[in-house]
């Protein structure tokens, strides 16, 4: 901003050429820093297209947890089932104590049914223990599996971060880069009404040109300062203004509307004609080629055809002057 407001400084103090220079090198900046906003417009969207696929990944890996809380759940309930089955096995077995053996014993009819009791008894006993591991290894392999995708998911939080860090700071840097550019275009615009403007004023015409057409204008009869020749003729006339203004007339003079001269085919440029229409008389110089339609004798300037109340085609009388 301080260099493009330097810039701007800049053109209003050198040589008319200066603005262009001035210009040009301030679009090619906002060029270079159009590219880098598009390349960090491009480099978001990556950015946040890989945010929203985390946060998709995160979104599963928490339903996946909820799944698994639930048979982390189940599995504690099933251990705490077996181990309150175990207990109480064991708090039975307490309780019997010996004289429940002794029962078994003597109830026993031969050493066959004794050996069955006692092997039924102890087979028993080790169902209880053997329900009690599995639970147990159910659950610890709940709890692994949990702790993996807990894992899993803590990764995907941090990279998400990592991420979104990311993603602020390029938004950030974004956000800035168009507020410079959005500068940068206004200073580009303010050096192109400078350049146009310029251009204007290198556009009118000079004051050797203006201080000859002095004495031309609306005339009712010849002014004094010229003479008639004699020499005359008579046609349909035209105008011309809008669209040429700031053009070079076949002299070289700068087109203004606004001043007294006139186009011919083929009168000598320089010559001055007094020209009439409707009764009305204008004075004017001859420093342009035209009009090119067959039937037009002379195109003259609008302020010129205006003078004389042409506001389209008129029939004008017109005859050669020479300044006395």
């Amino acid at each position: 901003m301080v260099a493009a407001a330097a810039l701007v400084a800049a053109v209003a103090t050198r040589a008319p050429a200066q603005p262009s220079e001035s210009l040009t090198s301030l679009q090619e900046h906002a060029q270079r820093l159009g590219d880098n906003v598009t390349g960090l417009e491009r480099d978001l969207q990556v950015i946040n297209d890989k945010k929203a696929r985390l946060t998709r990944e995160i979104t599963e890996a928490s339903a996946e947890i909820g799944v698994l809380e639930d048979g982390v759940h189940d599995a504690e309930l099933a251990y705490q089932a077996a181990l309150d089955a175990y207990v109480a096995r064991a708090v039975d077995a307490y309780k019997d104590g010996a004289s429940v053996n002794l029962d078994y014993l003597l109830s026993a009819e031969t050493f066959e049914e004794l050996d069955t009791v006692m092997e039924a008894r102890a087979q028993s006993a080790g169902e209880f223990a053997e329900a009690l591991r599995d639970a147990q290894e159910k659950k610890a392999a709940a709890e692994r599996v949990q702790a993996q995708i807990d894992e899993r998911k803590q990764k995907l939080l941090d990279r998400n971060a990592e991420v979104t860090a990311l993603s602020d700071e390029l938004a950030t840097t974004l956000q800035q880069r168009r507020s410079t550019l959005r500068a940068l275009s206004a200073d580009i615009t303010k050096l192109q009404r400078m350049a146009a403007a310029e251009a204007a004023r290198s556009a009118q015409p000079d004051q050797t040109f203006t201080k000859l057409l002095h004495g031309s204008g609306p005339a009712q009869g010849i002014p004094d300062g010229y003479a008639g020749t004699g020499v005359s003729f008579s046609g349909i006339a035209s105008w011309y203004g809008p669209g040429f203004e700031g053009q070079h007339t076949a002299n070289g003079d700068i087109f203004d509307p606004d001043l007294f001269t006139a186009a011919s085919r083929d009168l000598p440029l320089g010559t001055w004609l007094y020209v009439q229409h409707d009764g009305h008389g204008v004075v004017v110089l001859v420093n342009d080629r035209g009009p090119y339609i067959d039937d037009r004798i002379l195109d003259l300037s609008q302020a010129a055809a205006e003078a004389i109340g042409i506001t389209g085609l008129g029939w004008i009388d017109a005859e050669i002057l020479v300044k006395t």
